[in-house]
């Protein structure tokens, strides 16, 4: 008997395919056991090699062995007279019948029940336009990327599956026909018991993407689902178990942002899909260091900021061709600056110095990269070139315009600029892309709440958002829209419980110093903040003590046109026009290409100028401050800059009347500096009634106003709960309180 012949005889062929059918049933099963119980991918991997090797067994085994009505014996041992291989075939033949009807069963409950119910319009294929053409999708093509889970259940895998995230947000950002949220607003809902609609609703999106990212050795298992936030129902499903390695990374990223566009129906043109299919770096080690490095970059912290230059440095080192992380790295330098606004000691000219040439090359190797782009334009803000930033930002957001850092900085220049207007707008387009971000929503609401006309309700949301996300943040923000109504003690209150709750935040204690410095109380004040000692000497009139730190300021920093600025500042505001005219004429050398940089400062400017009979330049810099304040009102604000520029620019101009109706906006608006009152430019207006009216007006408004403030720190029903005044402050109360009954 041939081979062949004998091998069907055995029933070897009928034992293969019952085997074969079984196999395939119970990896279907097993397939969706375990991606329901997020098991990892070599689980799955295991079980085929396992039934694979099984196959093998079993032929082998139908092959030697027979099973007899006495028992499985050796095919050797047993009479061929005696054998029952037909009726063992016929029973298999029976069994095969069975198992294929419950495959197929499976397979047909599995395509047509469970996908339907379930996954609404799931696309499992390359096609998922096809997939979703009956599905009912949200005609807001708006979309929310929540954080994704690390489904690897080891911790230090999260900066990966964070990573996955931010450039997968990052892709799908850059789709124009699509608005997406930034990411600082949806990492607020990481770990969030929050439903997907309550999260919409929260977002104001219509469509929540959501995953989970799992590694093991060298493999990865990426989830993702769409789904209508209004119904609940899934839009689009796909899991993607791929080899790790970076270009698999970036194509799967790829391979999500064209689905999901298609599963919007959205439009995704030729270039866009060309950006998206771009792979920044094909070194795995390089993007796990970049990762590594962004995540610690949000951080906001020194040390944090700090390991993230290292990250980058290591991640452009291992791959010399990799943009992002020269970009990386020089955001973290100029974040360790020594500047009011970063985290560092390192003097603002010599961050900039480092991160120009990283930012160059970074520009040469992707010069269509919106996060280099913006970067770029950040260093150029920093160097004060407000308008050469705001190009690159603009280039930046045409290409990523759901990002809220750049928005912000965008923001920062365009005030930098004179572009007022311009700079409100972005404020509340910074709310609408990043709508749970504490900064979009700080700014936005100062911003909106120094419009001359402006939504309450808005602004009242804005606040209580604010203080949904960090209460002592949002009380902060209180405080400086209360200063701007002109309720000082109010504000003062609300710093106070902001200070209590988060006694680090330096912006909080130098605003609240500053206050307290105006009322009079500067003991308080220095004890609030003891290195906001300069602008409290400033504040309250100690020009020596300013002088003398203004001048050890500059010669630490002889370049820095911060430094410059101040000195000018105390030395004109003293009187001293003769020492203070020099350095107005080196800061109009720096700005004279572009003199709104220079805000209100050109007007007082004008007035050192015209002291020291320099006539024709003080005309330039009076030009320059009108410019600055017609911005201001166009822009429709209402806050002190704009008064104080309004008064001083009408003393300039001789204009008496109209000097005293913006003085008292001033007041009216929250303004308690008397020293701006005592400044010479209002000398020939010391015998005008008008003027002296305002004078009593602020000094009474500053009497009674401290008083309130002493009340609330050192009264019987004291508003602190932890926080301690100085003596002299309640020494001061006590006196007062003793005059006062007298």
């Amino acid at each position: 008997m041939s081979f062949f012949n004998e091998l069907k005889r055995r029933n070897v062929f009928k034992v293969g395919v019952a085997y074969l059918i079984t196999a395939w049933l119970l990896v279907q099963v097993a397939d969706m056991l375990l991606d329901n119980m997020d098991a990892p991918p070599w689980v799955l991997q295991a079980i085929f090699v396992v039934l694979l090797v099984g196959l093998f067994v079993t032929l082998l085994v139908a092959w030697a062995f027979e099973l007899t009505p006495e028992g499985i014996k050796k095919e050797k041992d047993i009479d061929r007279s005696q054998s029952i291989t037909p009726q063992t075939g016929r029973k298999l033949n029976a069994a095969i019948m069975i198992i294929l009807v419950l495959a197929l069963g499976y397979f047909a409950w599995d395509k047509f029940m469970v996908r339907p119910m379930q996954e609404t319009a799931v696309v499992v294929s390359d096609s998922p336009a096809d997939a979703v053409a009956e599905a009912t999708l949200p005609t807001d093509k708006s979309l929310a990327v929540l954080p994704f889970d690390n489904r690897s259940n080891q911790e230090d895998d999260e900066f990966f599956t964070s990573g996955i995230h931010d450039d997968l947000l990052t892709q799908l950002a850059q789709i124009s026909s699509l608005r997406v949220i930034s990411r600082t607003s949806v990492v607020q809902f990481k770990d969030t018991s929050k439903s997907i609609r309550e999260i919409a609703e929260l977002l104001g999106v219509a469509t929540i993407l959501e995953g989970g990212v799992q590694r093991a050795g060298n493999q990865v298992r990426i989830n993702m689902q769409l789904i209508d936030a209004a119904t609940d129902a899934h839009l689009w499903a796909q899991t993607y178990d791929r080899e790790l390695t970076a270009n698999n990374v970036f194509k799967i990223q790829s391979e999500v942002a064209t689905a999901v566009t298609e599963a919007m129906r959205a439009t995704l043109s030729p270039e866009e899909q060309q950006r998206i299919n771009s792979v920044p770096t094909e070194n795995m080690q390089a993007l796990e260091e970049y990762f590594k490095g962004r995540a610690e970059l949000d951080q906001r912290t020194k040390p944090a900021i700090e390991s993230s230059r290292l990250r980058f440095e290591e991640a452009r080192q291992l791959d010399p061709g990799f943009a992002l992380a020269y970009a990386g790295e020089a955001q973290a330098i100029m974040l360790l600056a020594d500047s009011g606004s970063s985290y560092g000691e390192i003097p603002v000219t010599e961050t900039l110095e480092l991160a120009r040439p990283l930012l160059e090359k970074a520009l040469e190797l992707a010069p269509r990269d919106a996060q280099v782009l913006g970067v770029y334009g950040l260093l150029e803000s920093n160097s004060y070139n407000s308008e050469l930033a705001l190009d690159y930002f603009g280039r930046s957001l045409a290409l990523n315009p759901s990002s809220g850092e750049v928005l912000n900085w965008q923001r920062m220049s365009q005030y930098g600029a004179g572009r007022i207007k311009d700079a409100t707008e972005t404020n509340l387009r910074m709310v609408e892309v990043d709508p749970m971000s504490m900064i979009a929503l700080y700014n936005g609401v100062l911003g909106m709440s120094r419009l001359v006309e402006h939504d309450e309700l808005t602004v009242e949301m804005m606040l209580e958002r604010l203080e949904g996300l960090d209460k002592a943040f949002g009380l902060s923000a209180r405080a400086r829209v209360e200063g701007g109504r002109g309720n000082i003690p109010t504000a003062v209150a609300h710093h106070y419980r902001s200070m209590e709750l988060d006694a680090g935040r330096t912006s909080n204690r130098d605003d609240l110093s500053d206050m307290l410095a105006r009322a009079g109380l500067v003991d308080e004040a220095l004890l609030v903040a003891p290195e906001n000692v300069d602008n409290v000497s400033q504040w309250s009139g100690d020009w020596n003590t300013a002088i003398q730190l203004a001048n050890e300021e500059l010669e630490k920093e002889p370049d820095s046109i911060d430094a410059l600025y101040e000195l000018f500042f105390i030395l004109m505001w003293s009187g001293d026009a003769d020492s203070a005219y020099p350095l107005a004429a080196r800061i109009w050398e720096r700005f004279e290409q572009n003199p709104s940089e220079m805000s209100f400062s050109p007007l007082f400017m004008s007035w050192v100028a015209a002291k020291t009979e320099h006539t024709e330049q003080a005309y330039l810099y009076r030009e320059a401050g009108a410019k600055y304040l017609q911005a201001l009102i166009e822009a429709g604000l209402s806050g002190l800059n704009r008064y104080f520029s309004e008064a001083t620019l009408a003393a300039i101009d001789g204009r008496d009347n109209d000097a005293i109706i913006a003085i008292s906006n001033y007041i009216d608006r929250g303004g308690r500096w008397q020293m701006f009152l005592k400044h010479p430019v209002f000398d020939r207006l010391r015998n005008n009634p008008g003027f002296q009216a305002q004078v009593s007006r602020l000094a009474d408004l500053v009497t009674t106003e401290r008083g309130e403030i002493l009340v609330m720190l050192c009264g019987p029903q004291s508003i602190l709960t932890s926080w301690q005044p100085a003596p002299e402050t309640c020494e001061i109360y006590q006196r007062e309180t003793a005059t006062a009954k007298s």
